[in-house]
């Protein structure tokens, strides 16, 4: 009976510290063009590499559904931000994307905390408006990027068929 107390006991605790983890609940308005769906606000600054941010990063990513590596050197970094309540990443987003935002405690802020977002950025954007004036430093973690060719390609692919073709028919009629 004692274990199973402790047990309990441990189980609420657990439950107390994910809860206290997280200051207020972020909303999908935080961010223009409006997010599909938010995990956070998290207390202090997670968007750096150290080995207990990647795995709250990683545990909050998967709450919006992405299933992150943890290589925090492949991600885009934006860094000093200070209060700007706009964006600009230096990837094009495409499709559905996964970002996170560090907001200090500028104005209008919810203090020091990290919120992680889905959004569909649709055809393609790289800057992304924030509803407070508290930025401090953002990470793009997954554009889905569909490589789209480039007019040249077309251009070239159609001369080498031509050429193809070409050499094809000489070679008959000698």
């Amino acid at each position: 009976m004692n274990s199973r107390r402790t047990l309990l006991g441990a189980a609420a605790a657990c439950a107390f510290a994910a809860s206290a983890h997280a200051q207020t609940i972020c909303s999908v308005t935080d961010i223009a063009p409006t997010a599909q769906a938010c995990a956070g606000f998290y207390d202090g600054n997670l968007l750096n590499g150290s080995p207990t941010d990647v795995s709250a990063q990683t545990n909050a990513l998967a709450l919006l559904g992405f299933a992150w590596d943890g290589n925090f050197n492949a991600v885009d970094k934006v860094e000093g931000l200070n209060g700007s309540k706009t964006v600009d990443f230096t990837t094009l987003l495409q499709g559905i994307s996964y970002v996170a935002f560090h907001f200090g405690n500028g104005q209008g802020g919810p203090g020091n905390t990290t919120a992680f977002y889905r959004l569909d950025a649709g055809a393609g954007l790289d800057t992304l408006t924030l509803a407070y004036n508290a930025s401090s430093n953002a990470v793009l973690y997954s554009p889905q990027v569909t490589a789209v060719p480039e007019p040249q390609t077309y251009a070239l692919l159609l001369a080498g068929l031509g050429i193809m073709g070409f050499i094809a028919t000489r070679r008959r009629t000698s």
